[in-house]
């Protein structure tokens, strides 16, 4: 396997994530011996750190339908929204919370370090109790059905030429997409801090802004720019993961040499501070059983979401590996603090 972050200064935060979710499939049933008996014994919450129809959003109400209706919980799950500042108003709000196992939040690795990085956050994700990683999503690189541009490389060629030009739309500052063009841009020589990348908050967003000509790339997540590119309006340059996923006929950035560009951000679910261990394994254990179910395989079809499983502490070390990492790699482009 490649190293990580390759050759210093090059922008790759590429997590060992096949081998991490290898070795936490081999584990089978979690042990309850340790788990608090009777969890959950009354409704649970579930924060999403960003706006509703958003990728957060999605998995809090995807985890909260499967726990209720495939019956894994007889208890309500509400789900409430704190969008802003790259997920750290979620996060404070969530580190406030401590020692209460019945409040839970969604989110995704990449994402929420790199907002918390940008945002000055006085509260690391990594500060939270992991509960498990969940789902990979794919990510698509696109352009306007009128675009000039009909593959990554002419792409690529128009950023040596002009990068300021070459405009790029994408997620939040400093978040996977970012980090993907950044890193894009730098396997082909180009300064990073070059590149012209205008952030958003997603989907509908980079809808607008390639169709209107402000933007002449976009990279989202594929679940967000599916139904444009199904009508016609957006074009496949490129997808992240191992082989492109049905409906789509468009080359892996792994298959075009760029593999180590591709950011792994592996969504999932934290609990607040302060649990103690047997109230992490009851979450765990719920989490786990709520996976194995029809409702949730119907969510991970609906969304694009590749199945993964990082349970508990594995997850934690996950999120302290790429903490670093994402530091590293967003001061190599004049982003980190």
């Amino acid at each position: 396997m490649p190293p990580l972050l390759r050759n210093g200064p090059r922008l790759a935060v590429v997590v060992a994530l096949v081998a991490t979710v290898s070795s936490a499939c081999t584990i089978g049933s979690l042990d309850d011996s340790g788990a608090v008996a009777d969890y959950p014994s009354r409704g649970l919450s579930i924060l999403a750190p960003g706006s509703v129809g958003g990728g957060w959003d999605s998995r809090a109400r995807g985890i909260g339908s499967a726990l209720t209706s495939c019956k894994i919980i007889d208890e309500d799950v509400t789900v409430t929204n704190a969008p802003g500042a790259g997920g750290t108003i979620g996060l404070a709000r969530m580190a406030g919370r401590e020692g209460d196992p019945y409040q839970l939040m969604t989110m995704d690795t990449v994402t929420m370090i790199g907002g918390a990085i940008q945002n000055h956050s006085p509260v690391k994700l990594s500060e939270l109790t992991p509960v498990a990683g969940l789902t990979v999503s794919t990510s698509a690189i696109v352009v306007p059905a009128r675009s000039p541009f009909h593959d990554l490389r002419s792409v690529l060629a128009a950023m040596r030429k002009d990068p300021k030009r070459t405009s790029w739309v994408g997620g939040s500052l400093g978040g996977p997409d970012h980090i993907t063009v950044a890193g894009l841009a730098k396997a082909e020589g180009i300064s990073a801090r070059k590149i012209t990348y205008v952030p958003t908050g997603g989907g509908g967003e980079v809808l607008n802004l390639l169709l209107s000509g402000a933007s002449k790339v976009g990279l989202s997540t594929l679940t967000e720019v599916r139904p444009q590119i199904e009508a016609g309006k957006l074009r496949v340059l490129a997808v992240s993961g191992d082989k492109a996923p049905e409906g789509i006929d468009a080359p892996t950035l792994g298959a075009l040499g760029y593999g180590d560009e591709s950011v792994v951000s592996v969504g999932g679910v934290m609990a607040p501070p302060g649990l103690n261990d047997d109230e992490q394994r009851a979450i765990v254990r719920v989490v786990d059983r709520m996976r194995r179910t029809s409702c949730w395989k119907r969510a991970l079809r609906q969304n694009d979401w590749k199945d993964v499983w990082v349970p508990g502490k594995k997850y934690g070390a996950l999120i302290d590996k790429q903490q670093r990492q994402v530091g590293q790699a967003l001061t190599s482009v004049g982003l980190g603090s």
